[in-house]
Parts: structure tokens; sequence; C-alpha cells
């Protein structure tokens, strides 16, 4: 018997191993085993089992199968479709997606021992002489179900010691298997939900329009479960997707499992062999959870459709969630759930690809303002320091966001008028005020010596505001409110602060955030939103800066259940701007809409980024005339080369054509002559 392995190599192979008699009842399809392939042991997915080889000579024998999770059928034929509809190596594709160990550790569950009145008393002792044993209590007294460990570990940082101690106090207990209770949740739904639920059997593709979503995924959740089904659902950003599973999971009980690259690679082994053995019947997680093998699906939500973050543009194979969430859910109901739509996405909506369900056109309760910063000194306009005066007054809490963490947005050379980039893996670096040094946020690196690396000049020139530096204005304003800073460095340094809700729940006033607070829920008691530097976004070199600074406003207001919006602009003529103001997703898309067809940018065109490797310069300026040559034969246009934003000596062109075929035709026959070159179809970048 022998068995055909897709190797992590960047290549469209299977090799042909022989199975010992040992291992053939053993082996099966999808599962990860070990051999030798050149002299040197790799790890590969079995991609087949036949009887016969074409190979002409003997064949290397299988020698281990791992007891780490594996593919089922479906999941390895969905993850091989989707790595060659982006002209993906599958073995690459498929190597990456599959962790590589189930968690050893059991997981426990832990409920309330003792009647609340009593463990309210022991949380205030408990709250003076033993903090984490009281954040524990806390945390458990305000769920309806059992929380696991893990749980319990992400929200609050590690809490073994402290959950031993409360057990052995009789405070709380383990079970072993979680009851499967539904918390009772009074909800006021909006009608139009039941109506969005009726559309459950008939499957199909429909676009929820709206700001209130959750409740309508609920409904449509709990219909599908009834119907003894699986679900998943889909959030952009890793803390969107915890705070979804965290209401979700309150209501519906323990059946929900979370799922993202942040868990250790064991956990999300535990989830992925639970879900192929079929005991998980919902998934929520981040773009990496399409893959999770699922037993019997009925419903794929993507939430926040519109975020960046769906596409992978990092590394192959780079795939968009939003793309392979139709392919995932072909026979079933795929629910695209976004207040500020893609443009492909509403466009698709209008002519009929997608059903379109939109039960509100204009938010109420929010009111936006634009201040014009030409006629404006400093950070902080005069309209929003009397607008945080108010607010602070009133008791209610304000939102400033700002579009880059750090101190300054860039750093900019006097001499040769660059920005300043790291020499490893060339991203503008950031100015950190209290080591005095400029820092890669990509890969780490520090620079003691602060000059230009292009023309040696040591004259810089420090631009933009950053959130380090917005938190430092705030605080020095308003010296007594509490300000509390969310980004991916205090996310980093502060574990208990994972969840933005948590961080507000303990007394900030003003909250400081990048654009990862722009999405979620309404934050309660929020009564003001303020935006700084958006002028940075809309004048990106990218042809959707006006989508995403729409998207960014509009899910910075959705933040607020009533209250105001400033948005401090150099430009308050820009139509975007003029958009979010007026509340008019369809004043923005017929402009923005009229101007991708008169620059021919998708959706009228469609677009390939082509990736030539870091190899020689010899040797890359041959590739690059060699897919000049290709190209020449298919009537596409061709821009560039430009240097890779992260990646040294790599060059990136931009193919643009009609339509989607002629694109993918004319990348294949780049491929099958320049196997090293990567391909991105419909890149999230360019």
């Amino acid at each position: 018997m022998i068995a055909r392995i897709l190797l992590p190599l960047p290549i469209d192979q299977t090799f042909d191993f022989l199975i010992p008699k040992e291992l053939e009842k053993e082996i099966a399809l999808g599962q990860r085993v070990r051999v030798c392939f050149r002299e040197t042991e790799r790890w590969g997915i079995v991609a087949a089992l036949v009887t016969q080889s074409e190979h002409p000579g003997p064949l290397e024998p299988v020698l281990e199968i791992s007891k780490g999770p594996s593919f089922s059928p479906e999941a390895l034929f969905f993850c091989a479709h989707i790595a060659e509809h982006y002209l993906a190596p599958v073995g690459l594709a498929v190597n990456r997606v599959l962790p590589r160990r189930v968690s050893a550790r059991k997981e426990r569950f832990f409920v309330l021992a003792r009647e609340m009145g009593e463990l309210i008393s022991h949380l205030e002792l408990l709250s003076r002489r033993a903090p984490r044993q009281a954040a524990v209590l806390r945390f458990l007294l305000s769920s309806s179900v059992p929380c696991s460990e893990r749980q319990l570990r992400e929200e609050l940082g590690e809490v073994r010691g402290p959950l031993q101690r409360l057990v052995q106090k009789g405070l709380i207990r383990k079970v072993d298997k979680p009851c499967l209770v539904t918390r009772e949740v009074q909800l006021e739904r909006p009608p139009w939900i039941g109506k969005l639920v009726e559309q459950l059997p008939h499957g199909g593709r429909t676009l929820l329009f709206s700001r209130r979503r959750w409740e309508a995924y609920l409904g449509l959740i709990e219909a599908t479960l009834a119907a003894s089904k699986n679900v998943l659902v889909l959030a952009p950003e890793i803390l969107l997707a915890r705070q979804l599973y965290t209401y979700l999971h309150e209501r519906l009980g323990s059946t929900a499992e979370l799922y993202h690259s942040g868990l250790p690679e064991g956990e999300r082994g535990s989830v992925w062999e639970r879900a192929r053995q079929g005991k998980t019947d919902l998934i929520v997680g981040t773009r990496s959870a399409l893959f999770v093998p699922l037993t019997d699906m009925g419903l794929v939500i993507v939430d926040e459709e519109q975020d960046r973050a769906y596409k992978q543009d990092e590394m192959l194979p780079y795939y968009h969630a939003r793309f392979s969430a139709f392919e995932r859910g072909k026979k079933n109901l795929v629910v695209l759930g976004s207040f500020a739509p893609s443009l492909e996405t509403f466009r698709a909506a209008r002519s009929g690809k997608l059903k379109l369900v939109r039960p509100e056109k204009i938010a109420e309760g929010c009111a936006v303002r634009v201040v014009d910063m030409r006629r404006e000194k400093g950070i902080l306009s005069e309209p929003l320091i009397a607008a945080i005066d108010r607010t602070l007054a009133a008791g209610k809490r304000i939102l400033l966001g700002v579009n880059r963490r750090g101190y300054f947005q860039a750093t900019l050379c006097k001499g040769c008028g660059r920005p300043l980039r790291c020499t490893h893996c060339g991203v503008n670096l950031t100015y950190q005020v209290k080591r005095a040094q400029l820092v890669c946020r990509l890969c780490g690196k520090a620079y003691t010596r602060m000059i230009c690396p292009h023309c040696g000049s040591r004259a810089l020139r420090f631009v933009g505001v950053g959130s380090q530096r917005l938190e430092e204005e705030v605080k020095n304003r308003f010296p007594r409110a509490c300000v509390a800073r969310i980004d991916m460095d205090t996310l980093r340094t502060r574990p208990q602060e994972r969840n933005v809700q948590q961080v507000l729940a303990e007394g900030a006033d003003i909250l400081v955030a990048t654009p990862m607070i722009a999405k979620g829920p309404v934050i309660p008691r929020l009564g003001l939103a303020g935006t700084i530097g958006i002028d940075a976004l809309l004048a990106l070199p990218d042809f959707r800066a006006a989508e995403r600074t729409y998207q960014y406003l509009t899910g910075l207001a959705g933040r607020l259940a009533k209250g105001e919006v400033i948005v401090q602009t150099h430009y308050p003529d820009h139509f975007a701007i003029c958009a979010v103001a007026s509340g008019d997703y369809d004043r923005f898309y017929e402009q923005e809409i009229a101007e991708r067809r008169e620059l021919f940018y998708p959706p009228f065109s469609h677009l390939a980024r082509l990736i030539l490797t870091g190899r020689g310069g010899v040797q890359r300026r041959r590739d690059r005339k060699r897919l000049f040559m290709i190209l020449s034969h298919f009537e596409v246009e061709v821009l560039g080369p430009a240097s890779y934003p992260t990646r040294r000596g790599y060059e990136v062109l931009l193919v643009k054509g009609e339509n989607a075929e002629l694109v993918r035709a004319a990348c294949i026959a780049v491929r099958k002559e320049l196997s090293k070159v990567e391909i991105d179809l419909n890149p999230g970048r360019i």
C-alpha cells in the first residue's frame, strides 16, 4: 500500500511513500506522517492512499504517524481547494493550517459552589487580601454557565493558583463535563430578526447591513443548532473574536469554542480534534477558524466583513476569508455582517448576487461634528476639549481614536526627506520616548544611532501623533481623569487588559485607542468619541483610502449608543468625511464607485500582486525580464516593480486586468515558468 504525501515545499506535487505492514491499519487520509525526503526527515499530510506508484525506483517508507490533530477528508479537500484557487503550493498550505499537537492538559470547568449572598461577602474580603482570587470569583459571578480554565486564563492571565485556592476554600467547584445550560436572556429583538431566521432553510448568501447584528446572529445560530447543524462565526481580530465568543457563550451555554492564532498550539489542536470528532457544534474565531473540520456545516457568519484583516497578505496562501467563507458554506447560509460594507460586497448585493437585508438606513442617537483643523492649534481642538469637559461633568466616558501606536506616526530625514525604515524588514521605524530609540514594530529591532540609513544625516523630523503621545497630552490636559490606553503595546504587556470592556469596567474615564477599538458592540456609558490624526489614514497611498476612512469612522461611531462624535480633519469637505457626518452610506458609495470606475480600480478591474523573491540582484533582474515577457502575451497592465514593504530585497509588481479569469490566466502562466514568484490574487494592499 502506498501513501501520497503533501510535503511543506513550494512545489505542486505529492510524493509516494511505502506504508509498512504494521502501519497499514492505522494510516488514514488527512493524517500527519513523518518521512525521509532527500536525506532529511520531514512531516507531511497524507493526500491519498493508492495501491500502485508511478515512481520508477524503490520507495522510502513512512516512518511514523503523528498522534496529533488530523484533517477530515472534507477539510483537507477544502484547504487544498483554497490553496489551488489562490495559486499557492498545496503542500505548504495544508501543513501550515493543521496544528501540530493536542494539549495534554485535560480541560477543566468551574462553577460557583455557594449562594450568591455568601460569595459576595467573601468577595469583599478577597478584594483586599487576594486580588487575583477576587478577579476569578468576580468573573465566575458574572457568568451563568461553567467557565473553562482556558477562558479564565485568556481574560485574566495565569489563574491556576487562584483557582486551586478557591476550590480549597469551597467557594467554587470543578466539573469534569460542563452542563449545557442556556441562559435565559430577555432581549428586545427587532422584528426583522424573525424574518431573517426564516431564510435559514433556503441557504444562499446574505448581506446583513445593520448596526444591531449580534442579536440577529444569535437567532440564526439558535435555529441552526436546533436543526443539529454546525455553525462557524468569524471575526476579523482576536479582540473582537473574544467579545463575540463571550456574548454567544453566555447565551448558548458551553457549546461554543474559541479558535485563533493567539491560542497555544496545543489548545488549538484540542479544539480542532473536538470539531473533527463531532464534539463541537459552534466555533468562533478569526480567519484561521475557516479550516477547522466541523462535521455538518449549516451556517457561516462573517462579522465586519469589510475588514482588511480578513485578507492574509503576509505569507502563502494569500487567501481572503470572505471568498473562502462562500466556498466553506457553499450549500448553506452564509451571512456577511457590516454597517459599512466593502464596495465589492454592496455592489454584489445591489446586483442581486447577495440578498440584502437592511432594516435600518441611518444611525440614530449619535451626532457627528466635523472640526476644521486648519483653524486649530495643537493635537486637541478647542471644540473637542470643551466636549470632553462636558462629557466628564455628565459622568460619561470618552473614546479617543488615533491612527497609530507609539509616540509619533513617522520619523523623516530632513536631508533627503525619506522616512526612516528598518534595514531588516523595511517598515517605518517608530520613536520610543522612554528608551530614546527608534524601534521596528514588526521585528523588534532597536536602533541606538539616530541617523538616516539613506544619506547619513542626523537631522531628523518627527511627525504625526501616536497613541502614546496622545495619552500623555490627555493626562496633562485632564489630570483628574483616569486615562487608559489600548493598543498592541498595552495588550502585549498587560494580559489582563485583553478585553476592552474589562478596561472600561476598571473605571477609565478616557480611553485612548488605535483602530482596533473601532469594531464591536456598544461600550456602556460612552458619551463621546473623538478622532485624532484621521488625515494620515485618508492620505494613504491606497485606492481604498477613502473607503477605509469611512469604515473606521463609522465603526468608531458605532461604539456609542447615544452621544457625540467629533472628527478632527484638515479636509472637512472630503466626501468620505461628509458622508460620515450625514450618516449616509449610499452617498459615499455613489461617489466612491464613480471614482473607481473612472480610474479602473476594483470592482471594475481585477488585481494580482506578484512578489519576486529576494535572491541575488542579477537573478532577480533575469526573473523580472522573463516575467514581463510572459505577461506581454496577455491583455493586462503591469505596474512596478516596487520594493516590498516588509521584506528586504523583494520586489512587487501589480497586474491589472478587466476580469478575474484573464488575470488568473496570466498568473498561472507566470507560475508555470517562475515557480518561486509568489502570487497574491485580489491583494488587500498594493
